[in-house]
């Protein structure tokens, strides 16, 4: 959502009011503001109690019953919701609540959008009936959005949104990049990310990375994952760096690796494809990121080697054949979007100018 928002603000400055509201939290309603701390545990035990509910939920006529159920319960928080700010426009960027947005928004005239934030097997709740946009990745996803219902007239091909840091960054110069995180320039850097929770085998992987790869640099980041970040501090490698939470300098750590090690999020591989970087796939959330994987392997992007050690051996191949990578960072930019932000900016301003054009 934040790759969008600063395109809209860059677009039409003032004009674009855009509220950023965490659906499950503002609700009100048990258990769905407990959703986003309980993220982390569904995946723990490699993502077994994830991969049930996928597999349950996956289908159009269940999304369809389940927020039959849930209408009654929720509706009234989403009305408030939206009597609160008055939008000329609902954009969703996560899958739970597109049908219940879509229900009350055509009760209250307001048009709904939603993008899509995964590669090859978004969810069946991505593709919930009766919104007015479902923006999509690649066109590989417009097949999977008609099975699940969408009106082919409604899917539009707008591209992964990566924020305006990441593609700015795209233009330095590796060794730049090192020298301004104060990294000796010409050392190679390897990255590990394992999404804003720090989820993963981050101990072992790193542990193994560090023997496998005596002559390179390794910076790993742990999000939010306070515990691990002190863990991995405890090594007191000189070669390793351990970043928490690093929102603002990522864009300089991704363009300064040489490969980025990291379970299969889109976000990231979004973000890695603009950046051009070999990826080494460590891990991916049962069915939900399988389809990443599927995407990455096919372009010949980056490898699948789950598990610390085969990652290892992995990344250590990879940095001793430079032809390998620079074959992998060709495919991955071929595979970047850099302008899908803009886009899709575009598009949902111009649906929301019509709106307010039909209220005047």
């Amino acid at each position: 959502m934040e790759a969008v928002a600063q395109a809209l603000r860059a677009r039409y400055g003032a004009r674009a009011q855009v509220h950023g509201v965490d659906v499950f939290v503002a609700s009100g309603r048990w258990p769905f503001y407990h959703l986003p701390a309980w993220y982390p545990a569904m995946l723990k035990g490699r993502g077994i109690f994830w991969r049930l509910g996928f597999g349950m939920l996956n289908g159009r006529r269940r999304v369809v019953a389940l927020t039959r159920l849930l209408f009654p319960y929720v509706a009234p928080a989403l009305r408030a919701l939206l009597a609160r700010y008055e939008p000329d426009l609902v954009a969703s960027f996560h899958p739970l609540p597109n049908r219940l947005l879509a229900l009350v928004g055509r009760e209250q005239g307001i048009p709904t959008a939603t993008v899509v934030l995964d590669f090859l097997t978004a969810p069946a709740f991505w593709f919930a009936p009766g919104l007015d946009l479902y923006s999509v990745a690649y066109p590989e996803m417009r097949a999977r959005a008609s099975r699940l219902g969408a009106p082919p007239e409604r899917v539009e091909v707008l591209g992964m949104p990566v924020r305006q840091a990441m593609v700015r960054a795209q233009d330095l110069a590796p060794q730049e990049a090192r020298k301004r995180l104060g990294l000796a320039a010409e050392q190679p850097l390897v990255l590990v990310l394992s999404g804003g929770d720090g989820v993963g085998p981050l101990e072992a992987l790193t542990r193994s990375l560090l023997s496998s790869l005596p002559q390179v640099t390794l910076a790993v980041v742990t999000g939010r994952n306070e515990r691990m970040r002190q863990r991995l501090q405890r090594m007191r490698d000189p070669r390793l760096y351990v970043l928490g939470f690093v929102k603002e300098t990522l864009p300089l750590w991704m363009r300064a690796a040489e490969v980025l090690v990291t379970k299969a999020g889109p976000n990231t591989l979004a973000e890695a494809f603009v950046m051009g970087l070999p990826t080494v796939l460590f891990g991916a959330i049962p069915g939900q990121e399988e389809g990443n994987v599927q995407l990455v392997l096919r372009h010949h992007a980056g490898v699948w080697a789950p598990g610390p050690e085969r990652s290892a051996r992995a990344v250590a191949r990879l940095m001793e054949n430079p032809h390998t990578r620079a074959a992998m960072r060709q495919q991955a930019r071929a595979l970047a979007t850099p302008q899908a932000a803009d886009r899709i900016a575009q598009r949902l301003w111009h649906m929301a100018s019509h709106q307010r054009g039909c209220r005047a």
